[in-house]
This record gives C-alpha cells, structure tokens and sequence, in this order.
C-alpha cells in the first residue's frame, strides 16, 4: 500500500498538467476568434467610412470625343449613362470601354478620368469602305458588320460573297478601279461567284465577267477595245465577258432597250 502512494500522486499531477494547457488552448483560441471578430468589424467600419468618402464624389458628366458619324446618339448615351452612378474613385473605366465597343459602330474606345467629377471617353468609330450584301457593311480592317436601321451607302461599291472571301474581293476591287479607272469607269458593285469568276457592275450600267485565270490582261484587253468605241456604241453595251483566252462576247443593247439582243 506504501509503495503504490507515489504513483498515484504522480498521475493526478500529470491529469492537472494537461488540463491546465487544455484550458490554455481555449482561452487563446477565444482570444483568437474575438480578434478575428474585431478585425472584421474594423474592416467593416471602415470599408463604410470610405465608400461613403468616395459618395461625396460622384461622377457627373461624361465628355464623348472623336468624329462620329454614324453612330445612334441616343444609343450611346444610353449606354453609358449607368455610369453617372459610380464615384470619381470606384468607376470601372475597362468595363466602360468593353460597354462602348459593343456598339455596332464603335471600332475602339478608350476612357481616362478627369478630376473631380468627369470621365472623358474617346470613340472610333468603325469606317466601312464597302457595302456587304443588302445589308452589312465591310469595314477598312476588313471586318463584316451589321448596323440596324442603316441603309447602304450608295456612295460606296457593294461587294457580294461569302463572309471568308471578303478581303480577297476587296484586293480585286482596288485592282479593277485601278485599270478601269484609265476609261473613265468605275465598279459600283462586285460579286465573287461560285464558279470563281468575277462579275463586275459599272458606273454606266455595263456588266463585264471575268474569269480567274489572267483576269488583268484580259481586263487590259477589253479597256483597248473600249477605247475603240463610239459613244453610241458604249451605250448600247449591257454585257461583256471576257471569260475566253483570245477574244470576248458582247452582249448588247437593242434600239427599244431591250437586252436579249448579242
């Protein structure tokens, strides 16, 4: 009985050891979330005090710069007007410029902040150098676009294809303009055909066809050709196809107006 006293002594020592670092993890684990919980609260308190700082500043006026033509107004103002709601400080000028290059006619924009109270966002607008189809537009990056309620400009050629042959048809265009320009003519609308040939509508009225194969020298044939004519001649002209390795077929105009006449 003697000899078993110490033992037991030293196993409640030991169990108050543990449970006195037992309550030492507790008191620093609350210690620890009450921290936790003061921290955010400051952060909290904080984030209130600056976002109601950042209120006294508030966006007021939107400056749009650069040339626009054919951009709608009302649509643009539109769609930038949320951001009148925002601050000087938390305006999001990349989400700005993504909201203005979603319009049909804006190629590029960009947006800078000026004190106190103004954004100034500069627009280019898209430039288009054709008419695609009946009713897009090619612009001069060669990008197809469609523009709502915009009618084709008759001041500018019409191209017709398909959507991937779009720079390709521009490349033939400035090089028909180019030879046909020396005649005093001028393409008005071209179309790239399944069979891979060319038909072209001039300024006058006159349709020329042309194949792929030396489609430059058999232009350059017909302008000498041309040049041969009398005025009455080039107005009876209605179609020329220079599809044919040494010569061409002239399909022309009868005296009533009528086309079916060769």
């Amino acid at each position: 009985m003697t000899k078993d006293m110490p033992k037991a002594k030293k196993q409640t020592s030991t169990r108050k050891r543990s449970d006195s670092k037992s309550d030492g993890e507790v008191v620093r684990l609350v210690s620890w979330v009450l921290g936790l919980v003061f921290l955010c609260g400051s952060i909290l308190a904080g984030r209130n005090a600056l976002h109601g700082w950042f209120a006294q500043y508030p966006i007021q006026k939107i400056s749009v710069l650069g040339e626009l033509k054919n951009v709608d107004q009302s649509v643009l103002e539109q769609a930038l007007s949320p951001y009148i709601a925002d601050d000087f400080f938390t305006v999001d000028l990349e989400k700005l410029k993504e909201t203005a290059e979603s319009l049909t006619w804006i190629d590029y924009a960009d947006a800078r902040k000026e004190w106190p109270n103004t954004v100034i966002v500069y627009l280019q607008e898209r430039i288009p150098v054709a008419n695609w189809g009946k009713s897009e537009f090619l612009s001069v990056k060669g990008e197809i676009f469609s523009a709502e309620h915009v009618q084709p400009d008759v001041n500018l050629p019409t191209f017709i294809g398909k959507p991937d042959q779009a720079t390709v048809i521009a490349e033939r265009y400035s090089k028909m303009q180019s030879i046909l320009r020396e005649i005093g003519l001028s393409v008005s609308a071209l179309e790239l055909e399944d069979r891979i040939s060319w038909k072209a509508q001039l300024d006058n009225g006159l349709t020329l066809v042309v194949d792929e194969k030396d489609s430059v020298e058999k232009l350059k044939r017909f302008t000498k050709l041309y040049g041969l004519f009398t005025e009455q001649q080039k107005l009876k002209l209605f179609r020329v196809d220079l599809r044919y390795e040494n010569g061409l077929a002239i399909k022309w105009k009868k005296d009533d107006g009528d086309t079916d006449a060769a």
